[in-house]
């Protein structure tokens, strides 16, 4: 059987078991050992049998077990970089990548000379700390978490990328020192009574589920945040879509001096809220 062929029985397949065909096709690719380009130069190739069946073993744990494929091959990929991830963490979303894209802008423009702290609170596999001080590594991130097997997982991935973090465990500010310029933030946001699909159930819940509403971290955060930001500080949220209005009114009532700004994801939909403190956002 060739690639191609392969390829198509496990597109036939996800379609059957409403699997997504671009997971399959990561799957494939990861397992054959094969960059992109060797991959699709390989389609009529035959492949061997131990990979086939290997492959096809694999795709029913996706499909039919709804293992996620990042877990299966032990890591995701976010901002250009190798992630390692495992049932213990959040498997890094693309508007994540949006939230770091942000944060790097606000960064070059209100924050552009000198060392800033920067807190990434419940950094899960660090995605957003460990980006934030690769690409800017004039910063001093520091990376929380409750979960201490989360933070396995971030030392991990801080030795992969080569950046030096302070990783803390902690629940929220517990165990946090010092002040910072920036936190950011992508707390669990799902609703405690919202039902998920059965490969996001593979994610563990103590980084999904944020109480009713599902914004009980942002009102936490919020609180609990003034003693540890300098004069001139961001906080940056990425949020549930139907929960700006809600986050925005705990802003309102707890920083009513603060400038917010609210952005939406590249679906449209509405995504990240920043907290401007001591002129910073004024000009956006």
């Amino acid at each position: 059987m060739t690639y191609e062929a392969l390829l198509r029985l496990a597109y036939k397949k996800a379609r059957e078991h409403h699997g997504e065909e671009e997971a399959a096709k990561l799957l494939f690719m990861e397992l054959s050992g094969l960059d992109p380009h060797a991959f699709y130069m390989a389609m009529k190739d035959q492949v061997s049998e131990t990979l086939k069946e290997k492959y096809l073993h694999q795709l029913d744990r996706y499909l039919i077990d709804h293992m996620p494929v990042q877990h299966l091959i032990g890591h995701s990929y976010f901002y250009g970089y190798v992630l390692k991830v495992n049932e213990h963490v959040l498997i890094p979303r693309p508007e994540t990548e949006q939230l770091v894209d942000h944060v790097l802008y606000f960064i070059d423009t209100y924050f552009p000379s000198g060392k800033q702290d920067v807190l990434d609170l419940g950094t899960g596999s660090g995605c957003i700390g460990l980006t934030l001080a690769k690409e800017e590594p004039r910063l001093r991130v520091t990376a929380s978490d409750i979960s201490p097997k989360a933070l396995d997982m971030a030392q991990k991935n801080a030795e992969l990328l080569d950046v030096d973090v302070q990783l803390l465990q902690s629940d929220l500010f517990q165990n946090i020192s010092g002040t910072f310029d920036i936190i950011v933030s992508n707390p669990p946001y799902i609703p405690d009574c919202e039902v998920v699909d059965d490969i996001v159930s593979k994610e563990p819940s103590v980084a999904l589920y944020g109480g009713s509403l599902g914004v009980d971290f942002y009102q936490k955060i919020l609180i609990q945040a003034k003693p540890f930001l300098k004069e001139k500080a961001l906080i940056a949220f990425e949020h549930g879509y139907q929960q700006k209005a809600i986050i925005k009114g705990f802003i309102d009532d707890l920083y009513p001096d603060a400038i917010v700004v609210q952005m939406k994801d590249l679906q449209g939909k509405d995504r990240f809220t920043f907290v401007g403190i001591g002129g910073i956002l004024e000009d956006e």
